[in-house]
């Protein structure tokens, strides 16, 4: 759909992740899905062709923080989204947890539910009504995937609203503007490949990330092979991306795949003689993982 805007507005940016610097300049928008994002310059834009657009599209608002009144929430806040001054009277590692609903909620609500589900020093910033962050001291007690997801059950149970978090790493403060820009970007390429995963993080995204940016072209000779020996035995990508998601373990995938072991050493022999890709060595078993991931995707795009 995006697309065809362009012939209208030439110099418009499209993208598949959320624009980490809304400028003055341009004016966003974003499919229903919200995995496709146009910026169009406001000069070139008429009143008109906007009240069109906003009742085709959705919106990308600059966040303005009203919501974020405790002092700590609006200068993380004033920091990460307005380019202002470092936090006051802060010293030490903090990382940023991303947090997203499908459902627009209150903030108010939002506001006061985290409040009484989140450790004390643990500060919420809401971005606006299904987006915010969790901004955490590095310390002897974090939070973790488990917690995250009791959090999650709680307001589900409460408003009908499901989160997906984004679990950043730890920085030192000044780094950590620049980190939250890309670990955004993740999060939104994220959002549109795992739309169903609750929980992401750059271990998890980075891989696809990085697939998705290679070209086409080196993507179908590199991955030609397997993606031919896939085609060939369906079932096998299941066998080969479950030995390497568990470290190499034959006894592990076969407890996974309910399968016996020399089951699953069968079709690995069987898929290292197809491809000439040795995946018991490490880098055997990285190019075969973005060959699994890449086949799956292509697979994914044709399902839909």
């Amino acid at each position: 759909m995006f697309t065809y805007l362009r012939k209208k507005f030439p110099t418009a940016i499209i993208q598949n992740h959320y624009p980490t610097n809304l400028e003055a300049t341009k004016i966003w928008f974003t499919n229903e899905a919200e995995d496709e994002y146009i910026g169009i310059v406001r000069s070139e834009i008429t009143q008109e062709e906007t009240e069109l657009l906003h009742c085709l599209f959705k919106e990308i608002i600059n966040p303005s923080g009203s919501i974020n009144d405790s002092p700590n929430s609006m200068e993380w806040f004033t920091y990460l989204y307005n380019n202002g001054p470092m936090p006051s009277n802060i010293d030490g590692e903090f990382r940023i947890i991303q947090f997203s609903m499908k459902e627009s909620l209150d903030q108010l609500l939002l506001k006061e539910a985290f409040k009484h589900l989140l450790p004390l020093h643990t500060i919420l910033v809401l971005q606006d009504d299904n987006m915010g962050l969790l901004i955490e001291e590095k310390g002897a007690w974090n939070l973790d995937e488990e917690q995250l997801l009791s959090i999650s059950h709680v307001i589900e149970s409460d408003f009908f609203a499901s989160l997906s978090y984004f679990i950043g790493q730890f920085h030192d403060v000044p780094q950590i503007p620049l980190t939250f820009k890309y670990e955004r970007e993740l999060f939104s390429f994220s959002r549109t490949v795992h739309k169903q995963a609750f929980i992401q993080s750059v271990v998890t995204v980075l891989p696809e990330f990085a697939l998705h940016h290679l070209p086409q072209e080196w993507k179908k000779q590199i991955f030609t092979k397997v993606t031919d020996t896939f085609l060939e035995d369906p079932e096998l990508i299941h066998t080969v991306k479950a030995f390497l998601e568990h470290q190499s373990n034959i006894s592990q995938t076969a407890k996974k795949l309910f399968m016996h072991r020399n089951s699953v050493q069968y079709r690995i022999d069987k898929f290292i003689e197809k491809t000439n890709i040795d995946i018991k060595t490490f880098q055997g078993g990285i190019l075969a993982y973005f060959a699994c991931l890449n086949f799956q995707s292509d697979n994914l795009h044709k399902k839909e």
